[in-house]
């Protein structure tokens, strides 16, 4: 399909965008998190660099997003991802939309996309810096706050016609941007420069190096996640933030967290 012919059925894309959205909100908050275990969290966090002594420290209670993310779709259990089991463990129809996202979600990936072009009330147009390729990334949050030529570390659902986020993006500043090259380059370049494919462990790995960059260089100051629509919005936030010991636990277990993953603390 070609651009313009994409941007013309852009109303028809965005429809069948929210209906997808809808399904996947659900499976990352109601479904997915009961197939990660609190070893999860525990080894997830301290990858990230958000877990120190045996408690989650975040800049902000919407990194929340970010370390279930990266739970769900990065720690794998026996070879496989909270995604893969529950995928082995349903029967989805084939032709049904949560079989859609289901598999959108098995072929996800992370990366970083820099803004091309902006559209208003449907998303943006991207380049992917670490794959050479476009996509038409459909986000209503994107479609009024993002700028072009701003970089934007984000996993990617992939879908027939679009792209759309798994509600956890991470921009990156300059200093981000450099950092992360410098690590990729020097872990998993060859010797002009060029990436080498990389297999699940690697880019797990890799995607862990980008979020604790990101976290490092406080990008995750300007993104603020709504839960009706869980899309980013720029908002000032610098609030250090403690997970106390009655609060909700951030795994999605419903426990508060001295009960559940602070319960290693004591």
């Amino acid at each position: 399909m070609t651009r313009n012919s994409t941007e013309a059925g852009c109303p028809r894309l965005v429809a069948r965008y929210k209906e997808l959205r809808k399904i996947t909100r659900e499976l990352h908050n109601e479904v997915l998190p009961k197939y990660l275990s609190k070893r999860t969290f525990e080894v997830c966090g301290k990858k990230l660099g958000v877990l120190r002594n045996n408690t989650f420290v975040l800049d902000n209670m919407d990194q929340t997003g970010v370390i279930m993310d990266y739970c769900i779709y990065d720690y794998e259990e026996c070879g496989l991802n909270a995604v893969s089991r529950y995928i082995a463990d349903s029967e989805l129809d084939p032709g049904s939309d949560e079989y859609a996202v289901v598999r959108a979600m098995s072929e996800s990936f992370h990366t970083l996309v820099q803004v091309e072009d902006v559209l208003p009330g449907v998303g943006v147009r991207a380049n992917d810096l670490m794959a050479d390729r476009q996509y038409l990334l459909i986000d209503m949050g994107l479609s009024h706050t993002a700028v072009r030529g701003v970089v934007i570390a984000v996993r990617l659902l992939p879908f027939a016609d679009f792209v759309m986020t798994t509600g956890a993006p991470l921009p990156v500043d300059r200093e981000g941007l450099v950092r992360i090259f410098d690590f990729a380059v020097r872990q998993y370049g060859n010797e002009d420069g060029r990436y080498i494919s990389l297999d699940m462990r690697e880019k797990a790995d890799l995607t862990a190096a980008i979020i604790r960059i990101c976290l490092e260089t406080q990008s995750s100051h300007e993104i603020e996640y709504q839960d009706g629509e869980l899309e980013p919005v720029t908002s000032p936030l610098h609030r250090e933030t403690r997970i106390r010991r009655n609060e909700p636990c951030p795994c999605g277990s419903g426990r508060k967290y001295k009960r559940c993953c602070g319960s290693q603390a004591e």
